[in-house]
């Protein structure tokens, strides 16, 4: 429960915010069903995509660094199977309980060059910081995004997509990103009824997601230490 003073009509007043668990609880039930989407996604297509018969696609940054070889052509793919509901099944688990770090198992699914998850993980965690951390850290915010913009061409140099992918994933992540938080802040404006965004699919998510919260001028962006340990050695 957190109070805090809301000004309207320039008369201040104190309102009760109570965090909600049902929200939090429907976000984790996207998050899990979009990774089982991705992972059903890969496992199916492993026995559909060419492979040896073809050469690699003609690409833009291959293209201008051609000493620089082609991405994934060398990489170990498993054999085709018949692609059955139960070898599926193995494949999405195996990724599960390795939770996708190549190291932990041997690669085997070919076929995801087509969207760059390493570049969806930077962009979303420079997005996040610079949308909520806190003012005095906003230098970091700023490195963050640069830092980012560093290591996708770092992505192209380590062979392991192609420019579209890269770009693919750039526009993704930042228009998801961007409409949600542009309808959050409409939402709290009252002016949610009123917007072109509004025509979106999972627009009447907002609402739900976004009742009973702070609005965005009000947001208490505050990094709090994880234990009092923590706490104690900072002071000292």
């Amino acid at each position: 429960m957190h109070k805090m003073p809301i000004t309207s009509d320039n008369v201040q007043v104190d309102r009760i915010f109570r965090p909600r668990r049902a929200p939090t609880f429907v976000a984790i039930i996207f998050l899990v069903s979009a990774w089982f989407a991705n992972e059903v996604a890969l496992a199916w297509a492993h026995d559909r995509i060419p492979r040896g018969e073809m050469l690699p696609l003609p690409d833009l940054w291959f293209s201008l660094f051609p000493e620089v070889p082609v991405p994934s052509e060398k990489t170990y793919c498993a054999p085709r199977s018949n692609g059955n509901l139960n070898v599926i099944i193995s494949r999405i688990l195996r990724t599960f309980w390795s939770l996708g770090i190549e190291q932990l198992r041997q690669r085997e699914l070919c076929g995801d060059l087509i969207i760059s998850g390493h570049t969806i993980s930077l962009f979303m965690a420079a997005l996040v910081l610079k949308e909520y951390c806190p003012k005095k850290f906003y230098y970091l915010a700023k490195l963050s995004y640069r830092a980012t913009f560093i290591a996708v061409p770092c992505i192209l140099l380590a062979r392991k997509h192609y420019t579209i992918d890269v770009v693919l994933a750039y526009c993704l992540t930042t228009r998801i990103f961007w409409t949600y938080h542009s309808l959050s802040y409409s939402y709290h404006q009252g002016y949610f009824d009123q917007i072109p965004l509004k025509q979106s699919i999972w627009a009447s998510m907002v609402p739900y997601l976004e009742a009973d919260a702070p609005p965005p001028q009000y947001f208490e962006n505050l990094w709090k230490w994880p234990s009092n340990c923590l706490r104690c050695f900072r002071k000292r």
